[in-house]
């Protein structure tokens, strides 16, 4: 997980230091959240939740305003069980594009689309099997959902975040996740 989080965030903060040069008009979020996550997996439904760390720049003036590119990386921070199963998502990682209306203020509530791939580590571990009951598997896909920001404190760069985001979907598995957090704008 470190290697994705450092991989996202070099990636964030070479565009931003390309965009000082270039003198070219973006602004850049660094965000902590609490996630809730909902995976329905057959008949069942689990809740994990999940520590998200996120960064992302964002065109503010220009052809592109509005246009961004959202990273995250999320961490477990518990597990959850149904009929003696228990699952947990080990790591959760995420790349999007950012699409926000270009007249949107600092001191208006910011709507953004995110349109991108994520890719999910869900363990499982079955008690009654000892360790032959332990799985993990990987599922990325195409991964969409919306985020709210909003000001705290007028004229501070601090904004409450809710997001809501499908991470995967297929006609066995879906997760799903609802976050809320406080982002830093620079």
């Amino acid at each position: 997980m470190c290697k994705r989080l450092a991989l996202v965030i070099s990636a964030i903060s070479g565009l931003a230091s390309l965009g000082a040069q270039a003198d070219a008009p973006l602004a850049f979020h660094l965000s902590g959240q609490g996630v809730y996550t909902k995976v329905k997996a057959s008949s069942e439904t689990f809740s994990p939740t999940l520590f998200q760390l996120k960064a992302d720049i964002e065109v503010t003036n220009g052809l592109l305003d509005g246009i961004g590119i959202h990273g995250m990386v999320a961490a477990p921070m518990s597990d959850d069980s149904a009929n003696e199963l228990t699952l947990e998502i080990a790591q959760q990682s995420g790349i999007y594009l950012t699409l926000t209306n270009p007249d949107t203020q600092p001191e208006d509530l910011k709507v953004s689309i995110l349109l991108g791939y994520a890719s999910t580590e869900i363990e499982t571990y079955l008690p009654n099997l000892g360790e032959s009951g332990r799985y993990k598997d990987t599922f990325s896909d195409f991964s969409y959902g919306i985020t709210l920001q909003d000001q705290v404190i007028e004229g501070k760069p601090f904004y409450w975040t809710l997001d809501y985001l499908r991470y995967y979907n297929d006609d066995n598995l879906r997760v799903d996740g609802l976050g809320l957090g406080v982002t830093y704008a620079f």
